[in-house]
């Protein structure tokens, strides 16, 4: 089984999305953990279906609704 595990500090990036995508042709993991997405739920369900996983789960900060810590934290598991 391969897991791939990345703090990637941000997920509205362009070159992020392309590195995400690169590693997922290159390596094929089982499992992707995505730490520290730094993006709210909208951007997020926008994002995490593109990848091509059977399913995915997320996990934001609790106060997630309130907008200056919108943009926190963040664990996506693929």
């Amino acid at each position: 089984m391969k897991i791939i595990s990345w703090n990637v500090q941000g997920l509205k990036g362009v070159q992020v999305m392309q590195e995400i995508t690169f590693l997922l042709r290159i390596h094929k993991p089982n499992m992707l953990f995505l730490i520290e997405t730094l993006v709210n739920e909208s951007n997020l369900l926008r994002f995490l279906p593109k990848l091509g996983f059977a399913h995915f789960d997320y996990i934001l900060p609790l106060n997630h609704y309130i907008l200056p810590l919108n943009h926190s934290g963040g664990i996506a598991v693929l």
